[in-house]
């Protein structure tokens, strides 16, 4: 039965994340009709001169290349490219945008270097280092996170592309990955189905929460570049609020996993330890661990999100403008409102599943492997 269940999640693993890809790669065709991207390579290289940036007060090392593109229609041809955008060095491979106007002018630039090599070598070692320290439930724990993309990828995007319900699609799609990583990871018992009700418990009110926080911030959804290119790439079709709201859902889920499997656990070893407490004295004994655990996890979640924003972060913080001005612009509200919600969902997490894992697990056996034993 077990190896049934593995099979199955991984041929559904497998079709959901190939998939996403064509997905993607149908997505980069429709656009190469205005431009393409070629792959490249270095061929010839000057020693470069070092210039003022145009309209800022710094310099750049400006080289010009001779790339010769290796992959696609102009297979073989040779073009020469001024560039400032990253160090180069003859045999690099790199990747060439290529934009065609109008009125026919033809434009080369280097995008990007090549490094899907050494993506593929770190995912590597990231595959070796699960299954090496984690084995068989870090196999299903890589397994999970395939499907979870696949999810997003096949599902999620396209639908919201569509002009679905953004905020009713991301919220499907949250709690269908959610049920598919946390039964595969850990087993169809009541120790999981505590947890994953707590979770999905937690998700709506989390939504909620967040419809509520981004309305009366007057939040937008147009706090970055990306917004504002998505919205003229969909001919301004996309409800940028709503798709804000269902990132900060999509945004949560994985740590609810932790936090929600945690309780769970919590309550079903202080239940083996001790039979014979209540369940007031279970819930109380429970949520104080879970207390010390949510402490330790909303400071790595905004941690996170402060991480990840450290370039902006240090930008704003260069300038002469008062705090409270910077706290107001949307680029920051937006991730205060973020850290917030993200927070606020963990907070119910931990008293709601371990509520509900004391009413499934009170008076049973302990949750060892697949099978669970009712004592009579």
């Amino acid at each position: 039965m077990q190896n049934l269940r593995v099979t199955f999640f991984l041929a559904l693993g497998l079709f959901f994340f190939s998939s996403g890809f064509a997905l993607a790669e149908s997505a980069v065709t429709v656009l190469s009709d205005i431009e393409k991207t070629y792959l490249a390579k270095v061929i010839a290289l000057d020693e470069g001169t070092v210039k003022d940036v145009p309209n800022t007060n710094t310099q750049a090392l400006y080289q010009t290349a001779t790339i010769k593109i290796i992959k696609g229609d102009a297979l073989n041809k040779e073009v020469s490219i001024t560039d400032s955008n990253f160090p180069l060095e003859v045999g690099d491979k790199v990747y060439v945008r290529y934009v065609k106007t109008s009125d026919g002018t033809e434009y080369y630039s280097i995008q990007e270097p090549y490094r899907l090599p050494q993506l593929l070598f770190l995912f590597g070692i990231f595959v070796v280092a699960v299954l090496l320290f984690g084995g068989k439930q870090g196999f299903l724990a890589l397994l999970a996170l395939f499907i979870s993309f696949g999810v997003i990828f096949k599902l999620l995007f396209p639908e919201i592309l569509d002009g679905g319900n953004i905020i009713y699609i991301t919220t499907i799609g949250a709690l269908l990955s959610l049920f598919v990583v946390m039964y595969l990871t850990h087993g169809f018992t009541r120790l999981t189905t505590s947890a994953y009700l707590g979770c999905v418990v937690s998700i709506i009110a989390t939504l909620v929460f967040a419809k509520y926080a981004v309305a009366i911030t007057s939040l937008t959804g147009f706090s970055s570049e990306e917004s504002v290119y998505l919205n003229i790439a969909t001919q301004g079709n996309l409800n940028f609020i709503a798709l804000l709201i269902g990132g900060m859902i999509i945004g949560v889920i994985g740590v609810l996993d932790d936090v929600a499997i945690t309780q769970a656990s919590v309550v079903n070893e202080l239940h083996q330890a001790n039979k014979n407490l209540t369940k007031v004295e279970l819930y109380t004994k429970a949520l104080k661990v879970g207390k010390d655990h949510m402490g330790a996890v909303i400071n790595t979640l905004i941690l996170a999100y402060t991480g990840a924003s450290l370039p902006l972060v240090l930008l704003l913080y260069t300038v002469s403008t008062p705090v409270l001005e910077l706290v107001n612009r949307e680029v920051i509200a937006t991730e205060i409102v973020r850290s917030i919600v993200g927070s606020f969902g963990l907070l119910l997490a931990v008293p709601l599943t371990t509520l509900i894992a004391v009413f499934l697990m009170y008076n049973k056996s302990p949750q060892t492997g697949g099978n669970a034993h009712h004592h009579h």
